[in-house]
């Protein structure tokens, strides 16, 4: 989910022999890995892709194949490629990080949106206008997932059902990722993320939804599933962000609105 727990940044190191670059490469610790949930098969989520360094069989961040050749993910999880997208990688149709199945493609461009910030938050750090579009060298024989419009309000009602997805761990601080998990969970309403108990300011109806089990927690994305899809409906209606802690009463994880982005998502599909 979102850099759950501490949002803290993890130092990947990418050798000049693996990935023609010899640098020390600073990635977004997004969230965490599903927790509350079991594991799934890539199988029946064929448009949930893993998002990893070139060579290296770690997913950092997830993503959703929103067509062929197009992955939706989080603004923060391109931070250290805005400028060598080629270093990044998308793998899909795989359960566990650690085995050579699915397919794994290069990424030949980054969009991200361009009012994309960071602020902190009780310690954590935050973002706005998370998202990002990456372009891939080929296109995926998978399925896409469609992308919630600006007339799907509906998507975002409080007490929706909604499945998280990802390959990151399961608490905070976890050293578990690596294999998909899923979790069934629920939207919760705009005024209690923005309660002066739970978000206060830092939640923003326009940028975010929020989902999980508000009073008693439990259920979220965690540590490594920043960029992951929110699903309600058959529909991609938000890609996790940030949030306090994973799981913690009163403060569910932060999910960018797809709806209130989608023309900006869709001007990108007609890109090379």
């Amino acid at each position: 989910m979102q850099i759950n727990a501490i949002r803290k940044r993890v130092i990947t190191a990418l050798s000049a022999t693996a990935v023609a670059c010899s640098a020390l490469v600073t990635v977004a610790a997004p969230a965490g890995a599903v927790q509350g949930g079991q594991p799934a098969r890539a199988a029946d989520y064929p448009w949930a892709v893993a998002v990893t360094p070139a060579v290296i069989p770690f997913a950092f961040c997830g993503g959703t194949l929103i067509a062929p050749n197009k992955v939706l993910t989080a603004g923060h999880c391109v931070d250290a490629f805005m400028n060598v997208p080629g270093l990044m990688q998308v793998i899909s149709g795989r359960d566990k990080m650690v085995s050579l199945s699915g397919t794994r493609t290069s990424v030949t461009h980054i969009w991200r949106d361009p009012g994309y910030a960071t602020f902190t938050y009780n310690g954590e750090t935050g973002y706005r206008n998370d998202i990002a579009v990456l372009t891939l060298k080929s296109p995926i024989n998978a399925p896409t997932l469609p992308i919630a419009g600006p007339d799907r309000g509906d998507l975002y009602q409080p007490g929706r059902s909604a499945r998280i997805l990802g390959w990151g761990t399961t608490s905070s601080s976890a050293i578990d990722g690596g294999v998909l998990r899923t979790a069934t969970t629920q939207v919760v309403a705009d005024s209690s993320c923005a309660s002066t108990t739970s978000y206060g300011t830092a939640y923003d109806a326009h940028q975010y939804t929020c989902a999980g089990d508000f009073t008693h927690g439990g259920v979220d994305t965690c540590e490594f599933d920043s960029g992951a899809p929110l699903v309600v409906d058959g529909v991609l209606a938000g890609v996790t962000s940030w949030g306090v802690g994973c799981g913690k009463p009163g403060y569910p994880g932060l999910y960018t609105r797809v709806s209130d982005f989608s023309s900006k998502i869709t001007a990108q599909l007609g890109t090379g």
